[in-house]
């Protein structure tokens, strides 16, 4: 709902504002006065693209500044989409300069005109003359005949399901894609994990076989030292053994207390013991260096195929090669579960698909079944509209394919006139006939499905009377459920507002300036008696807008 506009330095605005009510707004001039500066205005909150011209003081910044209760249009999930800080009393701000630069925003957020439009066709409607692009929008379309056939929940859940199957598809899709590209690897996968398994690396064999290639490569070396201390141990007729075995019982035979010499002896005998445990250990290392014939060229032969693995897959140590291993076999293991999810997930899109194909079409069923009754009620409010000649129907034809809105096209075809053939609403060129079409479907569903602000300009245009009066009540019905703006020239349908603005200018100092006011109650009935008559209006011509007002009241 549009609470108030604020306008400065606009074409011949110098500064105003303006409160709306929240129901019928009227407003009324003179031609030219500015009526259409202020429907320019209200267009440029919409994100329609500036003209310099309309700047006024070339040395200022042109303003317009809306602000709007924007807390039943459940637009909180399209703000964070945005980008932009919600507020359920919002503003929006259109600044224009002189040199050609135009800045727009959303509660103090800069935004691009794209976002712009797409926030403010959420919250204000304006029709103006030649203008349908309301009815042209399948979104609409759909909302006014499932709003009347009471399926907005239905439709609601159906279009839910149907998001998420299109989700799933698209899942499908990439997993498709991502199982293609795996399979095309997996020979060559299998390939390698085989050349890694039938090796048979095991944690520490390369550093093994390392050390072992070092000591059969100098075994015939540790052979003639352990030759040599076998001799000095064992071999030779005085070995260094027994020659200390009897040094040791030559002291022990002194029959005499010499204590350097025990002392000794006590060494002696110490030295013995560590070097009889050596010569044990040279007997062990003798077992150990006895090398197989041939081993050297296995050893060397198996690092070989070590090291090209590790060459191949550039690795830097060979403990490596198991985790590479493990990293192969995970990657054919993903191969397989993609295919047997894709599987899963291929099953589950065809059970959820038969679903919706029944869903899509109840929902069809119910459309058809209230598509006759929408008709004929649209058709009796254009017939109030002197439109009575006019011909209105839904057109729906099935879909094989299913989209957001179900297995349906819909269309909406409209004649104003006998003998024209009824073709497409995008196509009807009258301004007046279209805008008379659009309150008569907002008038019909307006209870139904929460509306934006609605701006009528000059719908009026060729009704007059009772049609007129027809029409002022019409609106004046639809602005009890939604906030309605409409610029007039009829009397009856200005009667009928819950506030009359007055749009007039003024030449002072040869300047032209536009300005507005919210009329009184006699300020009303004079500019109705106007309306009707002459400036200054005559006492019949006060007479009747008063009985206007009366009636307006009455009803």
């Amino acid at each position: 709902m549009l609470l108030n506009l604020h306008i400065k330095n606009f074409v011949l605005i110098d500064d105003i504002k303006i409160d709306f009510s929240n129901q019928l707004t009227i407003i009324t001039g003179e031609t030219g006065a500015g009526k259409s500066i202020l429907l320019g205005a209200l267009n440029l909150l919409l994100g329609q693209r500036a003209d310099t011209s309309v700047v006024k003081n070339e040395d200022k910044a042109c303003v317009i500044e809306g602000s709007f209760d924007i807390s039943s249009y459940q637009l909180t999930n399209l703000f964070g989409e945005e980008g932009i800080d919600y507020e359920a009393k919002s503003l929006i701000r259109r600044e224009i300069r002189a040199n050609g630069k135009s800045r727009a925003f959303i509660n103090d957020n800069l935004v691009t005109l794209s976002t712009l439009r797409n926030i403010a066709d959420k919250i204000i409607d304006i029709h103006e003359q030649f203008d349908n692009r309301f009815l042209s929008q399948k979104d609409f379309k759909f909302q006014i005949i499932d709003s009347l056939s009471g399926q907005q929940a239905i439709v609601k859940d159906y279009q839910t399901k149907y998001r998420e199957l299109k989700e799933k598809e698209r899942e499908l899709k990439t997993l498709k894609e991502e199982s293609s590209k795996l399979r095309q690897k997996q020979d060559f996968l299998e390939f390698q994990l085989n050349e890694i398994i039938n090796l048979q690396y095991r944690i520490e064999e390369f550093q093994e076989l390392e050390q072992e290639l070092a000591l059969v490569k100098n075994a015939e070396f540790l052979e003639e030292i352990v030759s040599n201390a076998r001799f000095i141990f064992e071999d030779s007729e005085t070995n260094i053994l027994d020659q200390m075995r009897s040094l040791s019982q030559s002291i022990n035979s002194l029959k005499i207390d010499f204590a350097p010499l025990q002392a000794l002896s006590e060494r002696l005998e110490s030295s013995w013991i560590e070097l009889e445990d050596i010569k044990n250990e040279f007997s062990l290392i003798s077992e150990d260096i006895e090398v197989e014939p041939g081993r050297s060229e296995q050893i060397e032969s198996r690092m070989s195929d070590i090291f090209r693995i590790m060459k191949k897959h550039q690795l830097e140590d060979a403990d490596e090669i198991p985790v590479l291993q493990e990293k192969f076999e995970v990657e054919l293991s993903n191969i397989n579960d993609a295919d047997n999810l894709t599987e899963e997930l291929s099953r589950e899109i065809t059970r959820e698909e038969k679903q919706l194909r029944e869903l899509a079409k109840g929902i069809s069923a119910t459309r058809n079944k209230v598509k006759a009754k929408i008709e004929k009620e649209v058709l009796k409010r254009l017939a109030m509209l002197q439109l009575d000649k006019s011909q209105f129907t839904i057109e729906l034809l099935q879909n094989e394919e299913l989209d957001e809105y179900g297995q349906n096209k819909i269309n909406y075809l409209f004649s104003a006139n006998p003998g024209i053939p009824m073709e497409s609403i995008e196509k009807v060129a009258s301004g007046g006939e279209i805008s008379r079409l659009a309150l008569s479907i907002k008038a019909l569903v307006a209870q139904s499905i929460p509306l934006p602000t609605i701006v009528f300009d000059e719908i009026d245009s060729g009704v007059s009377g009772a049609a007129a009066n027809k029409m002022g009540q019409l609106l004046h019905n639809l602005s009890r459920s939604h906030q309605v703006i409409c610029i007039t020239h009829s009397p009856q349908v200005a009667s009928k507002a819950d506030e009359h603005l007055f749009v007039y200018k003024e030449v002072s100092k040869k300047q032209t300036r536009t300005f507005i006011k919210n009329l009184t109650l006699d300020e009303r009935i004079n500019e109705l008696a106007i309306m009707m008559s002459s400036n200054p209006p005559g006492a019949s011509a006060i007479e009747n807008a008063k009985y206007l007002l009366e009636q307006a009241q009455s009803n």
